[in-house]
């Protein structure tokens, strides 16, 4: 089934009222890469929905630097005892860069003598694109073609304009639309580029510098440009916040180019650009992950021995293979060794680590496939899975227990007899009929969303002035002129009943659980 971005967070609004009626919740949170966190979110909202006592889990989409900033916790002080470094803010951070050698070894010399103190769990395997809002171009193959060097340039300010020779050179059936753009656009290319720390940024500047190194130096390489000694971006380049703001710089600005996780660009429909790997193949990024060119890029690269070990040289950028796509990066959480100094409550640090042993459950990552995310490579899903059971990290569950973590799963296809009606256990077989209603209602929306994309294409292949050379007889020219006046009526009614079930859906749950929400437990 598809997860569809409105399920997730109605879901995460039950869950939330049945916190508020409960009581004491059991908390933890994260912060980190906005790549995933769609992912994290629907994760999160199925533990919320699935636990018998009350879950609070959260997570804060920042960025993968700042990600790590609030991991590290580099100078996070306690003014009522002696100055103490690195404490973190958060109770796990995410990123898809690892964190540097230099800020790895900093925090196992303040924290541990030297020795490592926290670990990177790989999770997730995605890639980053470039997207455009050229109108009429094809969102497919046979769409605009771009290398790196030209997509340097073009990010550089050196190319400013669509009809620009050595861009026509290369596609030359779109000529029409990327003179009509230029023509149009009076002051250039709109190059849309990330704000502060961003693993996209560090991403693509790495991929435009191994793939063109005469066009994009290496002090322009990094997930902030401007900061620590590297070079600032062109003045041309327009600043977005987040994968949200880069959407919108371009759904708003026709004629724009921008860059960031291909999964977000994919479910916005944006247009993507056929990026040329080292192989010489234009391709765009979901061409390549139906070839298994991303977990194939990933392949090329074994893991380091252990997962509290440096993983700060790992990254796959630009490796070989006629389908490989040259922008894969790995989502990671971070997570302290010594986790129990900072999560003093068991109950809590055991929700936190099934929490982490759920990214590698297919129940649960299962159905972050649908928004473009593809397991890591074995070899790196098992370092994981047994690192998290080993190598140091202190979860130091009670006695009382057996030193194992209180909390457990059941599956939805297995049930525990007794076992699973326990206080601390997560079950598939625990959902709520208004769920289970929102999930249809869901359904119904991502029809009419699909129908209304329909319609859209039809529309735009009906006034775009392209067809066929024996197209050309008057009486089928009238059908389509006929054909036009329809679907722009059908494209008209599709919006205005999609946007009236989203009114129907938020109005019938405010009024259901925020405004009546004791009801439930009367």
């Amino acid at each position: 089934m598809k997860v569809h971005p409105l399920s997730t967070f109605l879901l995460a609004g039950l869950s939330s009222v049945a916190q508020q009626v409960n009581g004491e919740v059991v908390t933890i949170h994260g912060s980190g890469t906005t790549n995933p966190s769609k992912c994290i979110w629907h994760i999160m909202s199925l533990f919320m929905e699935r636990s018998l006592v009350a879950t609070r889990l959260t997570y804060r989409a920042v960025g993968s630097s700042t990600g790590q900033l609030e991991f590290l916790g580099v100078n996070n002080t306690d003014a009522s005892t002696d100055p103490f470094q690195h404490v973190p803010h958060t109770h796990f951070g995410a990123g898809d860069i690892p964190v540097p050698s230099a800020a790895y070894e900093a925090l196992n010399d303040a924290t541990n003598e030297g020795e490592p103190n926290m670990v990177h769990l790989p999770f997730a395997l995605s890639s980053i694109s470039f997207f455009h809002s050229i109108p009429g171009v094809p969102n497919d193959d046979k769409g605009l073609k771009l290398n790196a060097c030209l997509l340097a340039r073009i990010f550089d300010g050196k190319i400013t304009r669509w009809d620009d020779p050595e861009i026509l050179a290369l596609n030359v059936s779109r000529e029409g639309h990327l003179k009509e753009v230029a023509s149009r656009t009076n002051s250039g290319i709109y190059v849309a580029r990330r704000v502060h720390g961003s693993s996209s940024t560090a991403s693509v500047t790495k991929y435009l510098h191994e793939a063109c190194k005469n066009e994009w130096p290496k002090s322009k390489v990094g997930s902030e440009l401007g900061a620590k000694g590297l070079d600032e971006w062109h003045v041309r380049t327009k600043p977005c916040e987040g994968s949200g703001g880069m959407t919108e710089c371009l759904k708003n600005n026709p004629g724009a180019i921008g860059y960031l996780d291909s999964g977000h660009g994919w479910s916005e429909d944006l247009a993507e650009v056929n990026v040329q790997n080292l192989d010489k193949t234009f391709l765009t990024s979901r061409a390549a992950r139906d070839k298994g060119g991303i977990t194939g890029a990933a392949g090329f690269t074994p893991p380091p021995d252990r997962i509290d070990g440096d993983w700060g040289s790992i990254q796959f950028i630009n490796k070989a293979g006629e389908d490989t796509w040259p922008i894969v990066v790995m989502s990671y959480v971070y997570l302290r060794k010594d986790i129990d100094v900072f999560v003093s409550d068991d109950v809590e640090r055991g929700l936190l680590k099934l929490f982490l042993e759920s990214l590698y459950d297919d129940d649960y990552f299962g159905k972050c496939t649908d928004l473009g995310f593809s397991k890591p490579p074995a070899s790196y899903v098992k370092k994981a899975t047994d690192g998290l059971n080993s190598q140091g990290i202190s979860w130091n569950f009670p006695i009382q227990i057996g030193q194992e973590n209180m909390w457990s799963f059941e599956s939805k296809d297995k049930t525990r007899k007794i076992a699973g009606a326990g206080k601390y256990v997560v079950s598939g077989k625990r959902q709520s009929l208004n769920g289970l209603k929102i999930d249809e209602i869901s359904g119904k929306e991502t029809e009419l969303e699909l129908e209304v994309k329909r319609l859209s294409a039809v529309l735009a292949s009906m006034t775009s002035g392209e067809h066929d050379d024996h197209d050309d007889d008057r009486g089928h020219n009238s059908m389509k002129s006929g054909d036009s006046g329809q679907a722009q009526n059908a494209l008209v009614l599709g919006a205005i009943s999609f946007t009236l079930w989203i009114c129907a859906i938020l109005g019938y749950l405010v009024q259901r659980f925020l405004c009546g929400g004791k009801a439930l437990y009367e």
